[in-house]
């Protein structure tokens, strides 16, 4: 086809109006395009064309039959009419035939006021019905805790079901029987397991599937919308946030091509139900005689002033320090490290759930491409990661780029089950290093370019070349769009530090995209403000870097402040964190949650706003700014924390903090000029690679419904499978056949000396030598499963 072809343009008229139309199009895009309506249930734009409601019959002059719009592409001189009489006749009749069936349930039905068919009944269905037969019934498949059904309204659009083959890549639903006897299931009565699963409740144009937590909580004329940014990953998905009467009701998606599309993950959407957690905290408390006693803000705030000003002068600056969310806003960020570093500490970090701590090594550089780039790769490379549950929203860019041609390869301790074919080339959690060694070393070599780094070039010296990685590094060679992408496996690995300087001198070699997957929704403000101490971006040089997260649990801290975090949950080894927090003198906890084991290491604990009480802004993984309004007002005595930080800056006498809003802080960091800088590897690696030892290797892993504190309290969300899947040990069938476990087990695990009773699950396609613990159980630096018991206690099956 010549290039004249190709961009020649038709010309069609639409209700006796002409537009210039693209060879190939169908007729209803044309006109969603113009702004004319044509009903549909069965079309939507992201999903292949079925064409099997038949509500978007239309008259076409010259044409035998009415013609689908959504299935007619346009011809040069096309005339349609889709407010003739004889396209109102088609579509009233199909109207007429959906509604044989369907139940008169209006007013108990959860999609009432917001159904596709009630609106377009209005319109064209009527009044009364010519059928008297006794209406189908079907029974209710479980999908889980998520979705809720009542599968004798579907209308078998099959939305849903083109959604689980396209999308989310999970074939779970499809249309049993025949003739008025169809019916959407799951296959052989199995549930929905799809990270993306709750796309089917937006799909739906009826009432078939909606959403469980909100079934009966109100009706849709009673919500206000607002539209937000979620906090629940570094994508920053676009959502609108229903309320009613000023309580959080539920998230919706809000459409941004650039971002998330159309689509959320399960975990954007349903995380708000953690907002009102029972353990959400209502008023400052300050510990007294080991009894807890609510106290006014002012209180709370001369506590912590007071706190401040006596260790500065007992102990020192440097025994003060700051923990924060790498989901707290960007402008809270700024301020935190600003109040900070004018106390005349450094000592202010984010980095709480990395593997290893250096300077320089940050989770927050993230991608150095947007996520629409990601779907036009030729080649992904996965190191370490499960990337299906770990990020959805940017799997389903790579699934998109596999759709259209790409390879997948993985650098993995496991052979994960993803919804797309990844050549995985299994590799010990221990040896993912020598792996990265091998495969620089190997396209090094064949690229025939020198390595830059001394001590990327010292390392892989070292190495002897695999057959397999020499097949893999020919192959990434010869694409001429690759991208990276490093994992979590990897950032929880003992060798992150040199994992990602061997990652990032790969990607120089490629000239690939990509980077590093971060766990929080704003782990690259966090970079950007300084609050992450051993990290000064550019504009921000004057500051002094200080301790590192790691180091100021294990240092002489004296006085510790802690924001939007569970450090027993927020750190990699959750036993020992307690027992340091217990050591400090004095822990001051700004937090929107009282957990129990906050009441026995915090003084004081100050009640602060989730993102969806506050205005604000994140900075998402391929660095889009993107600010938010509160769409609820602060629970209880809740206050968003930059105003909390201004307060107390200012009780402090501290310069620089009169402002009169939100805004003024973010036009005040916004003037800094910042310099995203590059990973330097001589600063991460060693001299040589890490000392390979016998025995089993321990690989934390953390869910992505577990990340930060708001999330972890969504309750749909923590009875999912995936949930489940994460607070499971996972072990080899080598190390099952040692310790005579199955995989229907539950058994007590002792770790010197102290014990927790787990689910067992038996992997076959883990590396026999590699177990992966849940993340708060275990430090990576544990490089053998030494005292170390397993007792089996009950059977109990363990879903996977």
């Amino acid at each position: 086809m010549s290039e004249k072809q190709v961009t020649k343009q038709l010309s069609i008229e639409i209700n006796g109006q002409s537009y210039a139309v693209s060879p190939g199009e169908m007729i209803i895009e044309v006109a969603d395009r113009h702004g004319i309506y044509i009903p549909r249930f069965c079309y939507h734009k992201k999903l292949s064309v079925a064409a099997n409601c038949r509500m978007c019959l239309v008259e076409v002059e010259g044409a035998r039959k009415p013609s689908p719009a959504c299935a007619t592409p346009i011809m040069d001189g096309m005339k349609v009419f889709t407010k003739s009489p004889t396209t109102i006749s088609y579509q009233k009749k199909v109207m007429e035939f959906l509604l044989i069936n369907h139940p008169l349930d209006c007013p108990i039905c959860d999609q009432g006021g917001e159904c596709e068919l009630q609106d377009i009944a209005i319109g064209y269905g009527d009044d009364v019905s010519k059928y008297h037969e006794t209406k189908r019934v079907f029974d209710d498949p479980s999908l889980g805790s998520l979705i809720a059904t009542d599968m004798t309204r579907c209308i078998q659009c099959t939305r849903c079901v083109r959604f689980g083959e396209e999308i989310s890549g999970d074939k779970e639903l499809g249309a049993m029987g025949r003739g008025d006897h169809t019916q959407i299931s799951t296959y052989v009565a199995k549930t929905v397991n799809s990270e993306l699963s709750g796309n089917i409740i937006d799909l739906c144009p009826v009432g078939a599937l909606t959403s469980k937590p909100f079934r009966f909580q109100a009706r849709a004329w009673e919500l206000q919308q607002y539209p937000t940014i979620s906090a629940a990953d570094a994508v920053g998905a676009n959502i609108y946030a229903h309320v009613r009467r000023n309580q959080l009701m539920r998230v919706v998606p809000k459409e941004n091509e650039a971002v998330n599309e159309t689509w959320l993950a399960d975990k954007d959407r349903f995380y708000y139900t953690g907002v009102y957690s029972e353990d959400r905290l209502t008023e400052p408390m300050i510990k007294k005689n080991d009894r807890w006693v609510e106290v006014s803000w002012e209180e709370a705030l001369d506590f912590i002033k007071v706190a401040i000003e006596e260790t500065k002068a007992q102990d020192g600056v440097n025994s003060i320090a700051a923990l924060a969310s790498e989901s707290a806003t960007t402008e809270s960020l700024y301020l935190l490290q600003k109040l900070i570093r004018q106390i005349g500490s450094n000592n202010i970090d984010t980095r709480l759930k990395q593997g290893a701590h250096k300077t320089s090594l940050h989770t927050g550089v993230g991608f150095d491409c947007l996520l629409d780039e990601i779907e036009n790769a030729d080649a992904v490379l996965l190191v370490g990661s499960y990337l299906r549950k770990e990020i959805p929203l940017i799997n389903h860019r790579v699934h998109t780029a596999f759709k259209k041609g790409s390879r997948v390869f993985a650098l993995n301790s496991q052979y994960y089950d993803f919804n797309y074919d990844v050549e995985t080339m299994q590799i010990e959690a221990n040896e993912l290093i020598y792996a990265l060694a091998n495969l620089v070393k190997a396209v090094s070599q064949k690229i025939a370019t020198p390595i830059q780094s001394t001590q990327v070039k010292k390392v892989i010296d070292s190495v002897e070349s695999l057959p397999e990685i020499e097949a893999l590094a020919a192959e990434l060679i010869s694409r001429e769009n690759p991208v990276l992408i490093l994992g979590f496996d990897a950032i929880l690995n003992k060798d992150f530090a040199g994992i990602c300087a061997l990652f990032s001198e790969l990607k120089q070699l490629l000239h690939a995209k990509g980077g590093v997957l971060s766990f929080g929704a704003n782990a690259r403000g966090a970079l950007l403000t300084g609050a992450a101490s051993e990290y000064l971006p550019g504009g921000l040089e004057n500051l002094q870097s200080g301790m590192s997260a790691s180091s100021i649990l294990s240092a002489n801290t004296k006085l510790l402040l802690t924001f939007g975090i569970e450090p027993e949950l927020d750190y990699i080894d959750g036993r020992k964190t307690l027992e340091a927090l217990k050591a400090i003198d004095i822990v001051a906890v700004f937090s929107a949650y009282a957990t129990d084991a906050m009441r026995e290491y915090a003084d004081i604990i100050l009640p602060i706003c989730t993102h969806f009480e506050e205005d604000g802004s994140f900075i998402n993984i391929v660095g889009q700014t993107q600010r938010f309004k509160a769409v609820i007002p602060p629970y209880e005595a809740s206050k968003p924390l930059w105003k909390v930080l201004r307060v107390l800056a200012n009780l402090l006498a501290l310069d620089g903090f009169s402002y009169q809003s939100l805004d003024e802080i973010y036009q005040e960091y916004a003037a800094i000029e910042k310099v995203m800088p590059q990973i330097n590897p001589d600063n991460l690696l060693s001299n040589a690679l890490p000392e390979l030892q016998e025995g089993y290797t321990v690989l934390p892993a953390i869910s992505m419904y577990s990340t930060f504190d708001t999330l972890r309290r969504g309750k749909p969300l923590q009875t999912t499978k995936d949930a489940a899947y994460y607070r499971a040990l996972r072990i080899s069938t080598k190390f099952a056949q040692q310790k005579s476990l199955q995989s229907s087990t539950r058994a007590i695990v002792s770790i010197d000396g102290e014990s927790v009773e787990l689910g067992v699950l038996i992997e076959e396609g883990l590396a026999a030598n590699t177990i992966i613990v849940p993340f708060q159980l275990m430090s990576p630096c544990r490089t053998k499963w030494a005292n170390v018991t397993i007792t089996p206690v009950k059977t109990e099956v363990v879903s996977a």
